[in-house]
């Protein structure tokens, strides 16, 4: 298993510094515990999902905050504190040049439009939906 994430890990392109050095450091972790351990497929689950992520994929992103605006109003009849929230994120983002490490945590019952407010977004920003459910989940740590 080792030798196949490292072998994954050396056909990657454009992983950044601080994201090579938590691969290595969670391999080293992985070769470590016992294959029976709850920790294992944890940390395994974890390889997987960092060594299948399109590291060296860019988007381009639209930095027009009227844009944004319109389509979240086209999309989404009232929640005026929800889009105003989103715009003063959007409107930081383009501020400081950039949106690194930001992440809008949706949170609420199924049906009040999480999903289509992450997608409206996605769109005004001219990227690409990705949702990340953690329904379900029991321990911190498979968030990582």
């Amino acid at each position: 298993i080792i030798a196949g994430f490292r072998e994954a890990i050396d056909k990657l392109n454009g992983v950044p510094e601080e994201a090579s050095k938590a691969l290595e450091s969670e391999i080293g972790r992985l070769g470590n515990l016992e294959p029976q351990s709850p920790e294992f497929n944890i940390s395994r689950t974890y390889l997987e999902w960092m060594t299948s992520l399109p590291w060296a994929n860019m988007t381009e992103e639209c930095s027009d905050i009227d844009r944004a605006e319109k389509i979240l109003n086209e999309d989404h009849y009232s929640l005026e504190d929800v889009k105003e929230m989103i715009l003063e994120h959007i409107a930081v983002g383009i501020l400081k040049g950039s949106v690194q490490g930001k992440i809008m945590c949706m949170v609420g019952p199924p049906g009040v439009g999480k999903t289509s407010i992450g997608k409206s977004v996605a769109r005004a920003l001219d990227r690409k939906f990705f949702r990340f459910s953690v329904g379900g989940l029991h321990d911190v740590a498979e968030i990582r």
